[in-house]
């Protein structure tokens, strides 16, 4: 009763400020009713700056914690969140500049489990502009559709809002040769709702969160390539482990060490009737499967022979599997994609745990109530306690530590400070091999900065027993990292000491990883630095490691090749 009475207090304390808004108890009948009084624009930022400020009078009293632990403070922050981000320039704006997007801004505004919803899903590396830009045209254009599938419109809102990289979907084709479609958001959001109603899909998109669908949208491909995938005949997501393998593997073409696609247009049609290597089949079924309504993720990993490309997907509402086209015998330690919504890298235990995260638990909602609120304040006092906030209120959450890692190290924050949230990262992410590590790898640096040489030495070896069996490929990291240390100061008998001691405990299942992270750059370094005897013994050592690579394999050719290149340099 005390608290509420103090939260009611502020509030009135707030209400001696000049505005037409007074900041109090929040519900949806104040909602409808705030915007019945505030029609235009002008109005909608003049009342922002006061309602920010009523909030900020508030928090100076009760402070952070009391503050975001209130429903009527949190609803005010998520009002404030919606009216930032419409345009200054409505006038100039290309799309809110007409009168039917504004309609459709302001009917969203008063249906705040879908507003919130879209506010909830937005990442800190997200373009928020663009996003309500993208989630309104759907709205405004495909208007009783959208408030169905309303996840669906939110997913398209936050893949959409960035160019997709110029990059994409792997380096294994020239990226002029990726046929980009000029479709908008809205017309792809309409094409897949339309492909439900006539059966076309596997699953229903109105069943799946937010998380999910975005790797069921994130293809920019014309839609006539996705119509020519759902002609593909495959009557349940378990048959697409067959449809990877109805794609012949070119092996002329690997064995011709063209790597990169060689046909001309990158399309379905194509790939199908040519065939390719293993990202293109990763990448015709991928498609396949999202033009079926199956969300699907390409991964890419180094094994015993080299690179290779699987799958992720949806093999029923909630269940991931991760392994599709996946050889047992390769022992690939991880898989690498990107997350569509922020074109970060993304490991497949990664996103297994990121998947598993509900958008609808109480704490979520609460930890990203506490990040917005930090977000509209970016400079206050008060602004990395509300990233601790978000992260005490949902551990699992992210962004939310890598928001406050990103403020600990632009502010220059003390070395201890920095230490204990790498150690309390490391505590929450315990489970998580990869984030994990992520932590371990930071905390090293600080330690070794810091000249704890015992500190750094025990956390080391914690890594490398940590890692060994599953994860050598973070090991193998561990040990290039070492090794490079030495090159970079010159110091070549302690760099080859390091390799030496690195291949000696690897070399049993380093596969692809070991290759490409150290024996490769680490020969080639020594060969660019005249160091020919260093060059031929490491030369040696991974001739034997590697004596079981798979003949015709990427990795055995590349092998084959850096050794020739030794010897040439050897005379």
């Amino acid at each position: 009763m005390t608290r509420f009475l103090s939260l009611a207090s502020a509030l009135l304390a707030a209400h001696t400020l000049s505005a037409e808004t007074r900041v109090g108890t929040w519900s949806e009948k104040a909602n409808a009713a705030w915007w019945r009084e505030h029609e235009t624009p002008a109005e909608w930022a003049a009342e922002a700056r006061s309602i920010h400020a009523q909030l900020l009078a508030i928090q100076d009293r009760l402070g952070t914690g009391r503050v975001l632990a209130n429903n009527n403070f949190t609803g005010w922050v998520r009002h404030l969140k919606w009216l930032t981000l419409y345009p200054g320039d409505e006038a100039g704006h290309p799309f809110f500049n007409d009168p039917r997007s504004r309609r459709t801004y302001i009917a969203l505004a008063q249906k705040p489990a879908i507003r919130d919803a879209f506010l909830a899903a937005l990442s800190p590396y997200d373009d928020h502009g663009k996003a309500l830009e993208i989630f309104c045209s759907i709205f405004r254009d495909q208007a009783s559709d959208a408030f169905q599938f309303s996840n669906l419109a939110i997913a398209f809102s936050v893949v959409f809002d960035q160019p997709f990289p110029s990059g994409w979907p792997h380096h294994f084709v020239a990226p002029e040769s990726v046929p980009r479609g000029a479709e908008s958001p809205a017309q792809r959001f309409a094409w897949l709702v339309k492909s439900h109603r006539a059966g076309a899909l596997l699953y229903d998109p109105g069943r799946f969160s937010v998380s999910n669908l975005k790797f069921l949208v994130d293809t920019p491909v014309p839609l006539k390539e996705l119509a020519y995938a759902q002609q593909v005949k495959i009557r349940s997501p378990k048959h697409l482990n067959d449809l990877f393998k109805t794609i012949r593997y070119d092996m002329p073409r690997l064995q011709a060490k063209r790597y990169l696609w060689p046909h001309g247009a990158y399309e379905l049609f194509a790939i199908g009737q040519r065939g390719g290597l293993c990202v293109d089949q990763a990448y015709f079924t991928a498609h396949t499967a999202k033009a079926r309504g199956v969300p699907c993720i390409v991964f890419l990993g180094q094994g015993n022979s080299g690179e290779h490309a699987w799958m992720g997907y949806m093999a029923g509402y909630g269940r991931w599997l991760f392994d599709l086209a996946k050889f047992r015998n390769e022992d690939y330690p991880v898989g690498q994609a990107f997350d569509p919504q922020t074109w970060r890298r993304l490991t497949d235990s990664e996103c297994a745990f990121l998947n598993s995260r509900s958008a609808a638990d109480p704490d979520f909602i609460r930890a990203r109530d506490a990040l917005t609120w930090g977000e509209l304040n970016p400079g206050a006092d008060f602004h990395i306690a509300c990233l601790q906030e978000a992260r005490h209120r949902a551990p699992g959450y992210l962004w939310a530590w890598e928001k406050e890692a990103a403020h600990l190290e632009v502010t220059g924050a003390e070395p201890a400070v920095r230490v204990r949230f790498w150690k309390d990262w490391i505590s929450s992410f315990e489970k998580q091999k990869d984030l994990r590590f992520r932590g371990e790898k930071r905390l090293l640096a600080l330690l070794e900065e810091a000249g704890e040489t015992t500190e750094y030495n025990r956390l080391l070896r914690q890594m490398i027993a940590g890692n060994r069996n599953k994860r050598f490929d973070l090991v193998i990291g561990v040990a290039a990292e070492r090794v490079f240390v030495h090159v970079e100061n010159k110091r070549w008998e302690a760099a080859h000491q390091t390799y030496r001691g690195a291949m000696s405990k690897l070399a049993h299942k380093g596969g692809g990883h070991l290759f490409y992270q150290l024996v490769q750059p680490y020969v080639q370094s020594c060969l660019e630095e005249g160091q020919i005897r260093l060059a031929a013994d490491a030369m040696d050592r991974a001739r034997r490691a590697f004596r079981e690579a798979r003949p015709g394999s990427i990795l055995k050719k590349d092998l084959e090749e850096l050794a020739e290149l030794v010897q040439a340099r050897a005379g």
